[in-house]
């Protein structure tokens, strides 16, 4: 297996949740790390991509001994569940992991599942808890993606599965707390993900003639529907839906779109041609700092 100098050692990896999409990329890269990985899903059987050096069907959160056999030589165990079971399964299975052993998930909302990892900490002191975001669909793979971690009670083995992260590709980009997370993600993936279904829902609602409009089509809606067919074609919208449903944010997030949309449909139905273009030149501080960092790369 890979051994990253100065690094605690990962040398067997349990992921629960193993048939699904991030179970199964998990999979792939910890197998070519080199790392022995054991699937655990109430399903029976794997993806057929999937790299697995074993797998068990039975449920993680009423785990019989082969469940627990597998926990007790782990390194880390990584939840590929829903927030509910992911609680659950660590309450049944911490305390047969071994002292120093990691348990982590890849959860898209984190201030619920954070505050249920501060509140177990001190019930499991010798299990180290981190909490990952991947920024992506698995079918996007690791590489030249944002992973975004944060850190409830870490340590050697949280920092070399960090490192491990790294070795995929992907930039950990580390967040203090569970609610600071979901209130930038409020924006990077609600508003986001919202104006982009709208923007689909809205040319479906206007007999949108995909043929015709690609052969006079513009850079700006060449990349949006680059977007959504990127969407429709991976096709997991429960996970846009958890995300729109489970951010405590939401709410607000709608209101300020809806409120977006009056306000620019107002100034053109009124003919307020000042008010419009302010509109679009207040993007210009509003993104100074991400243009200071280099990061905002155009699409066209």
């Amino acid at each position: 297996n890979i051994k990253i100098p100065g690094m605690a050692t990962i040398d067997e990896v349990i992921v629960l949740g193993a048939s699904g999409g991030f179970g199964t990329l998990f999979s792939q890269v910890l197998s070519k790390s080199g790392i022995k990985v054991r699937g655990i899903s109430r399903k029976g059987s794997p993806r057929a991509d999937a790299c697995f050096t074993d797998y068990l069907s039975a449920d993680p959160c009423d785990p019989k001994e082969a469940v627990i056999e597998r926990v007790r030589s782990a390194s880390a165990v990584i939840s590929c569940l829903p927030p509910g079971p992911c609680v659950r399964a660590l309450e049944a299975l911490a305390p047969h992991m071994a002292s120093g052993a990691l348990f982590t998930d890849v959860l898209s909302v984190k201030s619920g599942i954070c505050r249920a990892y501060s509140e177990l900490k001190d019930k499991y002191p010798h299990v180290e808890l981190l909490s990952l975001h991947p920024m992506f669909a698995p079918a996007a793979g690791w590489h030249g993606q944002n992973t975004v971690s944060i850190h409830i009670r870490t340590g050697a083995r949280s920092k070399a599965f960090e490192a491990l992260v790294e070795t995929w590709g992907s930039t950990i980009v580390p967040m203090e707390s569970g609610e600071l997370h979901d209130r930038v993600t409020s924006a990077v993936q609600n508003a986001t993900h919202a104006a982009l279904i709208s923007f689909g829902l809205t040319l479906k609602k206007m007999g949108y003639d995909a043929g015709l409009a690609k052969k006079i089509s513009t850079p700006p809606h060449r990349a949006m529907i680059a977007v959504i067919q990127r969407m429709a074609s991976i096709n997991e919208p429960d996970t846009y839906w958890d995300i729109q449903t489970e951010n405590p944010y939401a709410a607000s997030t709608w209101q300020h779109l809806q409120e977006a949309v009056e306000e620019v449909r107002g100034a053109v139905e009124e003919k307020r041609r000042d008010a419009f273009c302010n509109i679009i030149a207040d993007f210009k501080p509003l993104l100074e700092a991400a243009n200071a960092e280099g990061s905002c790369e155009s699409p066209y």
